[in-house]
């Protein structure tokens, strides 16, 4: 559940240098956000910003390309056993044109039913490229920043780091999940090992945050915290 938790968290973080909008522009559709909001997104960056922050130039020449939904790895894929499935992050991303070429990122996202508002701007200068080519469903790993194309069978990469996490061009459905499983796998390991230190198995730090140990050190605190008032109790005593 954590895992699906990030990765729905990391999904609107979804592009590298990617600045947040306001949550006040929405509209009904993505389609009608796009038409309605975009060109006007990126102009606000062009003329209030550095262009060249954003691969860019200061031309006006500003065109778009197809929006596409988004999916991400469903928690099916990181079991043993089960079949690996792609779930809709209600994202929608489209490559920003400008002069005619593929120069940056931007999308919108379902805010809540039937609302959508914009998600991201940014991103590194190979993407935009790469998301011209895509003909199945756009995938994001997003622990890897990696994009793939997904045709119900085969997860084609789209960006040198795809190629990299895959170690090749394209991958199986079931050798991606099987990667996914080792790679989690490792990870978790990885986590244990650092909390744990010496033969009792457990770090200072792990050990201080057992609750027993919380529990004693509170008795502890009230116990100290009761002496003035005992000793003060006491002198009143001999005094009468």
């Amino acid at each position: 559940m954590k895992r699906m938790m990030s990765l729905y968290i990391c999904s609107f973080g979804l592009l590298a240098s990617a600045t947040t909008g306001s949550a006040e522009m929405t509209e009904s559709s993505a389609e009608r956000f796009a038409d309605a909001h975009f060109y006007d997104i990126v102009m606000d960056h062009i003329q209030g910003d550095d262009p060249t922050n954003y691969h860019m130039t200061d031309s006006e020449n500003i065109t778009f390309g197809p929006l596409l939904g988004t999916y991400i790895p469903s928690s099916s894929c990181y079991k043993t056993g089960e079949t690996c499935s792609f779930i809709p992050t209600k994202e929608f991303v489209a490559t920003v044109f400008q002069d005619d070429e593929p120069v940056n990122v931007i999308g919108t996202y379902e805010q809540s039913a039937k609302t959508y508002a914009f998600s991201t701007f940014g991103s590194d200068k190979e993407t935009p490229k790469t998301l011209m080519d895509v003909q199945g469903h756009l995938v994001k790993y997003t622990e890897r920043s990696a994009w793939f194309d997904y045709d119900g069978d085969m997860l084609t990469a789209l960006t040198s780091n795809s190629k990299q996490m895959i170690s090749g061009d394209a991958i199986s459905t079931e050798a991606f999940q099987a990667l996914l499983i080792e790679e989690h796998e490792s990870v978790e390991g990885n986590a244990e090992e650092g909390m744990m230190d010496g033969a009792d198995g457990y770090s200072d730090e792990a050990e201080s945050n057992k609750p027993t140990s919380n529990t004693i050190r509170l008795i502890g605190f009230a116990v100290l915290a009761m002496l003035p008032f005992g000793y003060w109790f006491l002198k009143r005593r001999k005094a009468t």
